[in-house]
């Protein structure tokens, strides 16, 4: 078997984060079919990236699957549709070939039939179905093309879908079609529960909406209330262009700047909406907030708040502070003092001399607001369990590209309850969270796997069950 390089060890679940997509097989086979033997039946298809067989951990057997990753979409397509069904050196057992799908994919009996014959591609607004087809042929045999089209106007919309009927030719058309389609493959029909209306849907449909004359659009906008900022900060897929951008914001009256740069660290797009008036930019965050663009991706917006307006802030709990201190210690020389009041007074003033003196406080860390700390809703913050509970399930963690501070892990982690401690291994990406509670770590595995935390993809998946726990201990109490 051939060992597994870290990044292929971290898709073990699937590989949703394979480049390019789609292109690791899953395959249920014979237990007795080696490494050689795959590698012989299945490099005629192209080039293989790594081929991975799990074994059981009790005897050392395979557990009867393999993971074969190419280089290509098409090629682990031309291999699924040839091998499907097929067998390997005349052993009676045939293949189950497979593409390798995340947990957090949408898993039926027909995926190979049917999920990945479909694109969703970006097209100018004066296209037709049939130049669409007539360019998208050459890749393979087109059943259909449908261009999304405004219910109400019955306009283009600017995006299109392209059915084709092979997985191998919506491939070949994914990679080599020109990129200003920026194609990506599309969740079939059957599998698609629709929503009564998408946020994308309903988003652009208020926005185009909206009147043409500025007068006429700030008053349709009057339900939404002035909030006293006039800039938004925003966070995007990196894919998208300035163009892209300002095009999306330019929808809410009013905008006067757009700044916009690609975060390459984070791997997203960050930038600053500028209004001519408070109501406008109030309601960008209302309408664009979580507005998928392209569909599937979020771009999150929030107020930019001035340093003025944060200095006024922050000085009005300073001088409340202050007051409080003041009077707890007034108490305190009082026969029967409320030491708790006392303690709580200290520690609230302790925390906002921090923040005057450095700018940082645990606030500024753990701000739900900052659309940098995690990329999904999470429950608010509970105790941790005792570090002597026993284990009832243990989490797995995977970060790409570096894990976020251990600070940041305990905080996200704990908000699920019976959390005993979360730690990441020495020099590496990965890491356990384990929890007193089964329920507990489950809940965490199904919000937490896939999200943003800090800017860092994280999986989050089951562990095995842990060996020798009280060693274990020993061994994570030394390291923190």
């Amino acid at each position: 078997m051939s060992m597994s390089t870290s990044k292929q060890r971290r898709n073990e679940d699937g590989g949703s984060e394979d480049s390019p997509p789609y292109s690791r097989l899953f395959i249920v086979c014979e237990r007795r079919l080696t490494e050689e033997d795959f590698r012989e039946a299945f490099s005629k298809f192209g080039s293989i990236e790594d081929i991975r067989i799990p074994l059981n951990h009790a005897t050392g057997e395979s557990k009867g699957v393999v993971y074969i990753k190419f280089s290509k979409t098409s090629e682990a397509a031309h291999a699924l549709e040839a091998m499907h069904k097929k067998t390997i050196k005349g052993y009676g057992r045939s293949l189950k070939v497979m593409v390798a799908s995340s947990r957090s994919d949408i898993h039926t009996e027909d995926n190979n039939e049917n999920k990945y014959k479909r694109l969703f591609i970006t097209v100018p607004q004066i296209i037709t179905e049939k130049e669409i087809e007539d360019t998208f042929s050459q890749y393979g045999n087109v059943v259909s093309v449908v261009i999304q089209r405004d219910r109400a106007t019955g306009n283009p919309k600017g995006f299109a879908y392209v059915s084709y009927s092979k997985f191998s030719e919506a491939a070949t058309a994914f990679e080599e079609c020109d990129r200003k389609y920026r194609a990506i493959f599309a969740m079939p029909k059957e599998n698609y529960v629709r929503r009564t209306e998408s946020l994308f849907d309903s988003s652009i449909n208020d926005l185009i909406n909206i009147p043409s004359s500025s007068n006429a659009a700030l008053v349709s906008m009057m339900n939404t209330p002035a909030k006293g900022y006039t800039r938004v900060n925003f966070m995007c897929c990196p894919n998208l262009t300035r163009i892209n951008v300002e095009n999306l914001f330019d929808l809410i009256p009013g905008l006067v700047d757009l700044q916009y740069f690609v975060d390459i660290q984070r791997r997203c797009g960050r930038g600053l909406a500028s209004y001519s008036n408070p109501v406008s930019a109030a309601y960008a965050v209302d309408k664009l907030n979580e507005f998928e663009y392209p569909p599937g991706l979020k771009i999150f917006v929030k107020p930019e708040i001035s340093r003025f307006d944060m200095h006024n802030h922050n000085f009005n709990k300073l001088s409340n502070a202050a007051y409080n201190l003041k009077k707890a210690i007034h108490s305190a020389q009082s026969p029967n003092p409320d030491l708790a009041q006392l303690t709580e007074a200290i520690g609230e003033a302790s925390r906002l001399l921090k923040m005057a003196t450095t700018g940082v406080t645990d606030d500024v860390a753990y701000d739900m607001n900052d659309l940098s700390y995690c990329s999904v809703k999470l429950p608010p913050p509970q105790p941790l369990a005792d570090i002597d509970s026993a284990v009832a399930k243990r989490c797995f963690l995977v970060c790409q590209p570096q894990p976020p501070p251990l600070t940041v892990l305990r905080d996200i982690f704990c908000r699920f309850g019976n959390l005993i401690n979360v730690y990441t291994l020495p020099n590496k990406t990965v890491g356990y969270a384990r929890y007193a509670n089964s329920n507990s770590a489950e809940n965490a595995i199904h919000v937490l796997h896939g999200a943003e935390v800090c800017g860092v993809r994280i999986k989050v998946l089951e562990a095995d069950d842990e060996k020798g726990p009280r060693k274990r201990r020993m061994i994570e109490q030394s390291e923190q």
